[in-house]
């Protein structure tokens, strides 16, 4: 989940840069001598927006608070262009969307088409910032009608360029290819000379990374290819570290790791000529991911040490820490270290706690300032009362009538506020008691979960220390009593002997169900992976698998986790007592929302009739992926039998991901 949420961010600096590179305007006419100052903290404000961006920030505003004052407009127009795009880099939205709008009404009376298209695009790129889609398409459609008419047409292709993220971001593709192809087309149309290599390399670069989301890694390739052609490697190193890491996230799907790991060390590289300590952590976290993927944890091992003294170093984000400290914990089980590998789970609960007690209290925050405003708004209409209440006494001095009908009105309107006012009360207290019951019912189920996991490693523990103990005692005893009596061994000691190992087998499978640190999808698949090489070993057919990457970190219940383990072991079991094959291929291949696995073998195969289909293995394995919300489909063929299981993931929670041009 990590690689794939930082993947995804990558992806669209390439569009931030662009975006605000693009929404240049300019004006020729010469300053005024008294307005000098206002173009200078305009200058001081841009030299140190990415480094010194509070300083930047007060430059600006004092830039535009000046300009208003003087009346100066290309001073006026420019420091809002400077002033919405830093506002809504620091995360202030609201006060970034009043300046714009502010702009486009003055723009309005102004009549000048270059800063209605400037404060038009302003007010949209607020909204794409804000994630309002709908709000922004048409004022960037507005802005284009402008830019058009003046001729800017490479500003036009930045329109295009944030259509198509919009498209891309609500997963409408064939638009999002529409629009970035409308940016291409722009971008070429000047001579090789003048072009602007670095838009042109962004277009292709954002047509790859929409044949990504639609899985389709070749055409990705080809266009992160053309990307690559186009920017300039000495100079656009922030683009090259994007496009180096998106081939190697390609790479990686496909599981060449070779190539990925190339493109990664480059990215890395690239990354520490330009001190981007972000972007170094995130490329250094995949390389140890990919090793891991390798089964060569020793490397990966070494990488998160880098990783985790860079992010101390630099005070990584807790999501930061989390996920290294989830990658030592695979590496170090990988190892064989198992007490570290413990250790770094452990870390990685706590942080997994403290983020998500994170975001209760973000929650409980835009709660009380529901509630502030609320209360303001309330305030606010007490305030207009008593104004009414003013007029109505002036009014009444003046003509006895008019008088009379205003205080009827006045009566009813305040009888029907009143009415309104009270009801809203009622319907905030009825709200605010629903919430705490909520609350109670939901603290009630979190304790008897509590409880139960609890219930569930107690009995895990005292099988492993009392049953497993004895059955380990039974089988070392029948041993034992086959050693002393030779040849002379009856068949009821090997017998004895046969039925304790099984049921220490079957014992670990129940222990590994119960255990709650297994309940995850990564667990089940490490452990029926490891399982069938142990099953497979022991016969004389050759076991292939294929594991594909985790699309996020997913828990399961103990229950689900039984029942896919269980259905994977009876068509093991199958293909060697009946398959009469020589090999089998095991395939686990999680995608985004489900996890498919297929169990496939090429011997005798058998053809379906009313006996096969009365098996209790074969009812059994669609019974239990019924049970768990899921699906197992028997595919007989003379060639060979294959077993597809599919299980739907469980619902999850989505967080809400700042959105940036």
């Amino acid at each position: 989940m990590f690689v794939v949420m930082l993947d995804r961010l990558f992806r669209i600096l390439g569009l931030i840069l662009v975006a605000h590179c693009g929404t240049s305007y300019g004006q020729s006419m010469p300053n005024p001598d008294d307005t000098t100052c206002i173009m200078t903290l305009l200058k001081q404000g841009e030299a140190v927006e990415t480094s010194q961006p509070a300083t930047a920030l007060t430059n600006y505003q004092k830039a535009h608070t000046f300009s208003r004052k003087v009346n100066y407009t290309k001073g006026y127009f420019e420091s809002m262009r400077l002033l919405a795009y830093q506002l809504n880099n620091m995360g202030r939205h609201d006060e970034a969307r009043k300046i714009a709008w502010a702009a486009v009404q003055k723009a309005k009376k102004d009549t000048s088409k270059r800063y209605l298209a400037l404060s038009y695009f302003a007010v949209a790129n607020t909204a794409l910032f804000m994630g309002r889609y709908q709000e922004a398409i048409p004022n960037y459609q507005q802005a284009v009608l402008y830019m058009r008419q003046i001729g800017n047409l490479k500003n036009v292709a930045v329109v295009n360029q944030n259509l198509g993220f919009i498209f891309r971001k609500q997963k409408m593709y064939d638009k999002a290819l529409e629009y970035y192809g409308k940016a291409l087309a722009l971008d070429s149309t000047r001579t090789k000379e003048t072009a602007d290599r670095r838009s042109i390399a962004s277009d292709y670069f954002s047509i790859g990374v929409v044949y990504s989301d639609l899985e389709k890694p070749q055409l990705a390739l080809a266009y992160y290819q053309k990307a690559k052609r186009w920017v300039d490697p000495k100079t656009d190193l922030d683009f090259m570290i994007n496009l180096y890491n998106n081939i190697g996230f390609e790479h990686g799907l496909a599981q060449r790791y070779d190539s990925a790991l190339y493109y990664r060390r480059e990215a890395l590289r690239v990354s520490r000529l330009v001190g981007n300590n972000r972007h170094e952590l995130h490329l250094l976290m995949t390389m140890a991911e990919t090793y891991s993927q390798m089964n060569q944890y020793a490397k990966a091992k070494k990488l998160l040490d880098e990783s985790y003294a860079l992010a101390r170093k630099t005070n990584a984000s807790l999501t930061e820490f989390q996920n290294i400290y989830h990658e030592y914990a695979l590496a170090t089980d990988g190892l064989g270290q198992y007490e570290a590998a413990v250790q770094w789970l452990d870390k990685y609960i706590i942080a997994t706690d403290s983020l998500n007690n994170q975001q209760t209290k973000s929650l409980l925050q835009d709660y009380e300032v529901k509630l502030k405003q609320a209360e303001a708004r309330q305030q606010l209409a007490q305030k207009q009362r008593s104004i009414d209440q003013l007029q109505e006494q002036q009014q009444r001095q003046r003509l006895w009538l008019v008088i009379a009908a205003l205080i009827t009105l006045g009566m009813i309107g305040a009888l029907v506020f009143a009415y309104l006012y009270i009801r809203q009360r009622q319907r905030t207290a009825d709200q605010a008691v629903l919430a705490a019951v909520r609350e109670r019912e939901l603290a009630v189920v979190q304790s008897e979960l509590q409880g139960q996991q609890k219930e569930r490693l107690r009995i895990s523990k005292e099988m492993h220390d009392d049953l497993g103990a004895s059955l380990t005692a039974i089988g070392l005893l029948s041993e034992v009593v086959k050693t002393r009596m030779g040849a002379a061994t009856t068949p009821e000691v090997e017998k004895i002997s046969s039925i304790s190992a099984e049921m220490v087998t079957a014992m670990n499978e129940i222990i590994w169900s119960l255990n709650t640190r297994n309940d995850s999808l990564n667990g089940l698949m490490a452990y029926t992976r490891s399982y069938a090489s142990e099953f497979i070993e022991n016969t004389a057919l050759t076991l292939r698998t294929e594991v594909g990457d985790l699309p996020r970190e997913i828990s399961m219940r103990g229950a689900d986790r039984r029942n896919v383990f269980l259905t994977v072991k009876e068509a093991l079991n199958n293909v060697v007592k009946h398959a009469q094959a020589t090999q089998v291929t095991l395939r686990m291949l999680p995608a985004a929302h489900q996890l498919r696995i297929e169990v496939c073998d090429n011997g005798c195969g058998f053809t379906p009739n009313d006996k096969t289909s009365l098996r209790n293995g074969l009812g059994n394995m669609q019974n239990r992926m019924a049970e768990s919300g899921g699906d197992c489909e028997i595919l007989p063929s003379p060639r060979g039998t294959c077993v597809k299981i599919t299980y739907p993931y469980p619902a999850a929670t989505v967080q809400n991901v700042p959105q940036n041009v």
